[in-house]
């Protein structure tokens, strides 16, 4: 059991790995589609029609695969200071009950992001500049819940495996 999550844990710090150089990736990106888009309009005075859709695509990206990183880091937006004044037992139940409520979260990002993506595929609909699919821009949602539903799996594991040390 232990070997399992210790592979698990590698698996998930392998994962963050990944995602970190794609999310600085996306967000560079970003940042060079709308220097070139403001650069075009006010210097050129040629904006390219692109510019904006790509650019809000690249940040629905990076965005999104930042609730992974962050939620992994613990940088999700937390009850700390509530949790740190009860006894560590319930401290402890209240921290499992919050991965639990983020693993439903996770799962319905994945089920109702699965259901538009299809929606989307099956109408065939596009962005009128670029021609993108607009499926594309939800994609995000349903990676980011399988991811979440990885992480959370991995984070619920870790307070089993630790769970004496927590209670003390």
């Amino acid at each position: 059991m232990l070997n399992a999550y210790n592979g698990y844990k590698k698996a998930i710090k392998a994962l963050i790995k990944v995602l970190d150089v794609l999310i600085v990736t996306l967000m560079l990106s970003m940042v060079g589609v709308v220097i070139y888009q403001v650069v075009m309009r006010q210097i050129f005075e040629k904006p390219p029609m692109w510019g904006e859709q790509i650019a809000v695509l690249l940040m629905i990206w990076f965005v999104f695969f930042g609730i992974v990183l962050g939620l992994e880091e613990g940088l999700h937006i937390g009850i700390t200071l509530l949790v740190s004044k009860f006894p560590k037992k319930a401290a402890y139940i209240v921290e499992v009950i919050v991965n639990i409520f983020i693993m439903i979260l996770a799962v319905l990002y994945a089920w109702f992001g699965y259901g538009m993506v299809q929606t989307l595929i099956n109408t065939g609909a596009t962005r009128p500049v670029t021609g993108l699919p607009d499926a594309i821009f939800f994609l995000p949602v349903v990676l980011t819940g399988i991811l979440m539903i990885f992480v959370t799996i991995g984070k619920l594991a870790e307070q089993f495996v630790n769970r004496k040390e927590m209670q003390e």
